[in-house]
């Protein structure tokens, strides 16, 4: 009986892909280290009305004259170590027929979506559901690693086979080093690319420091960190949605830290897991709270506007729209008009209280309610303003936050509570935070108008929303809070409406 191991990997791509050159890749790098290795090419069908399958066994180590293993020339069900798919029904295709062991096969899928014939010519919404694939991706695997090879290939301007030999490399699967699957590239641009995307997938699956394999023995477990989190999370949503949460993190990110992201995106999962995704209405409705969300959740206090002021990219834009010559010297006025409410938003909880509680006091100092001109480019401007931007560091535990905080709470509750009874209302709901927009005496007009209509139409109404009529009346006084600056026009609507 042989004391060999194999490492059987399976490839399964759609047409043009590049599964082929994939299998040549992986068999000229076992070949130049003197492995013994065979590869099996079964082409389908062109493009999306077929698939592409290509099966490899390699050795765990040389063998002298003579003494050649047998290689099979097929997977078998069940018996397969690795799977990789470019697509993600792909994936779903090698599950049904049982290549993937529970208890031994790592897979390795592209969340991206290349639509079948049957999927386009349905009459109504005929996708496969992609978040269930995802899910019997998890629970059928060993291991299972999923990311847009798609979305990286196109970034690197190559083919999908690049950042799947990057997935496969960076997994630790295969006895040799990075190094030898980085020489199997050309130096051409297109090589070039190629490898560029190879080294951006092999860091983004290497990176888990659970990534463990035993180069002595190929029949190792596998230990590669399933991906479930966000990106698992965005690849169950439909693509337009997907971009725009993935805008709304990278803003939170930006306005405060990676921690506000989380909690950004913890709130989206908790309304979308509340409803039924697949359902057409629902979209245009969930976008709009993925908006409103982030918008809320990024409001502009005094030190997200100095953040703002003192961008590279801002006075990149100026000069970009006055067309400025070397020349000429720039000077960029900002104007700043700070109130009491709006300095004790940003302070500690406590000592923004004692600020507005006091506001004649406080109404004596000398920058309070008074217009400023700063020049940002100077260098007393620009250290003026990024002390104000430091603000945002203490931002968690400021007055505003807090409020801001509580309300946003209360409104995601409500949603998901108006999805379960009426998506009217719910459309409403999702509009309500576009009353509070910019800062200072518009934000506090603003919040009025919002407090009037949360009390009038929503906390009333939440306990017994029985049609669209609530619904409508609450897009309706929305309607009235933005076009009036005044509120008389509003306390009429609410009164003959509540």
């Amino acid at each position: 009986m042989s004391n060999y191991k194999t490492l059987s990997i399976l490839i399964t791509a759609l047409g043009g892909e590049g599964g082929g050159t994939l299998m040549n890749w992986i068999l000229d790098c076992a070949r130049k280290e003197n492995i013994f290795v065979q590869g099996t090419s079964i082409p389908g069908v062109a493009q999306r009305t077929g698939s592409t399958s290509y099966y490899l066994e390699i050795c765990d180590q040389n063998f002298e004259k003579g003494k050649e293993p047998v290689l099979s020339l097929y997977p078998k069900p069940g018996r397969v170590d690795v799977v990789i798919a470019s697509e993600l029904l792909e994936a779903a295709r090698v599950l049904e027929k049982g290549y993937v062991n529970p208890d031994r096969t790592l897979l390795i899928t592209s969340s991206s979506r290349t639509y079948t014939n049957l999927e386009k010519s349905h009459l109504a919404d005929g996708r496969f559901n992609k978040d269930k694939i995802l899910a019997a991706c998890a629970k059928m695997s060993k291991n299972f690693v999923c990311l847009d090879l798609s979305e990286i290939a196109l970034s690197h301007s190559t083919i999908v086979s690049a950042p799947m030999f990057g997935a496969l490399a960076g997994s630790n699967i295969f006895p040799w080093s990075k190094n030898t699957c980085e020489n199997i590239f050309s130096k051409n641009d297109f090589g070039k690319n190629s490898l560029k995307g190879f080294n951006f997938t092999y860091s983004k699956v290497n990176s888990n420091p659970k990534n463990m394999f035993d180069a002595n023995s190929l029949a190792s477990p596998i230990s590669v960190k399933k991906q479930f989190n966000d990106e698992f999370f965005l690849s169950s949503l439909p693509m337009e949605l997907s971009n725009l949460v993935v805008l709304g993190k990278e803003r939170c990110i930006d306005y405060q830290n990676k921690k506000y992201a989380e909690v950004y995106m913890s709130r989206i999962k908790k309304i979308v897991s509340s409803i039924n995704i697949e359902n057409k209405q629902v979209i245009p409705i969930i976008e709009n709270i993925v908006r409103r969300l982030s918008l809320w959740m990024t409001y502009e206090d005094i030190p997200r506007v100095a953040q703002l002021k003192i961008k590279p990219e801002r006075f990149i834009k100026i000069k970009e729209e006055i067309k400025i010559k070397n020349n000429q010297i720039l000077m960029v006025q900002d104007i700043f008009k700070p109130g009491i409410n709006e300095i004790g938003a940003m302070l500690p909880r406590k000592i923004g209280q004692f600020f507005i509680r006091n506001i004649k006091i406080m109404s004596f100092l000398p920058f309070i309610g008074k217009g400023m001109k700063i020049n940002s480019l100077t260098i007393f401007g620009f250290l003026s303003l990024k002390f104000l931007s430091v603000f945002r560091y203490i931002r968690t535990i400021s007055l505003r936050y807090n409020e801001e905080q509580k309300s946003i709470e209360k409104w995601v509750n409500n949603i998901i509570i108006a999805f379960s009874k009426s998506l009217t209302f719910a459309e409403g709901l999702a509009d309500m935070p576009q009353i509070l927009k910019g800062y200072g005496d518009t934000w506090d007009r603003g919040k009025i108008k919002y407090n009037m209509i949360n009390r009038a139409l929503v906390e009333n109404k939440m306990d017994d929303i029985n049609n669209s009529k609530d619904g409508e009346i609450l897009k309706q006084a929305i309607l009235i809070s933005m076009n009036d600056t005044e509120v008389e026009n509003l306390e009429v609507f609410l009164k003959n409406n509540s």
